[in-house]
């Protein structure tokens, strides 16, 4: 269940960030920011945009990796939760300096704040029922 959830998080990551690489910030007016032509095509922020889109596309290659063996990609999905929450925080950061954005973007930093918890929670869960089902396994062996 959770590859699959995180192999679909992947998806979406990449298909998010390769909008901001082909769009620029004509991707920040999909999400409702309704931004003018002159900032759209202010060079700066647009190569910014896109630099940003690529990185984000990294969440996507991460999320399927992990998937493939969550206690080996252990440290990898950890680390990857934290920098997803800490873009979540750094919403919040916008949010007190600027005031609040769009309501979709309102959702996304909703989503990376509650996310990474509730994921961390669970992976940690996980693994510690998985190394007690391996113990037993292995004790029911040397008996």
């Amino acid at each position: 269940m959770i590859g699959i959830f995180l192999r679909l998080f992947g998806i979406i990551c990449i298909v998010a960030g390769l909008s901001h690489v082909l769009l620029g910030l004509n991707a920040e007016n999909l999400l409702g920011a309704n931004l003018p032509s002159d900032i759209v095509s202010n060079a700066s922020l647009d190569s910014q945009n896109r630099f940003y889109g690529a990185a984000f596309m990294l969440f996507g290659a991460v999320s399927w990796l992990s998937a493939v063996d969550l206690r080996k990609n252990a440290v990898l999905f950890r680390l990857m939760m934290l920098v997803f929450f800490v873009g979540g925080i750094t919403r919040l950061i916008s949010f007190v300096q600027h005031g609040l954005p769009a309501p979709l973007i309102q959702l996304l930093g909703l989503t990376e704040l509650l996310i990474p918890p509730i994921m961390l929670w669970w992976h940690f869960v996980w693994l510690h029922k998985r190394e007690r089902i391996a113990e037993a396994s292995l004790a029911e062996e040397t008996e």
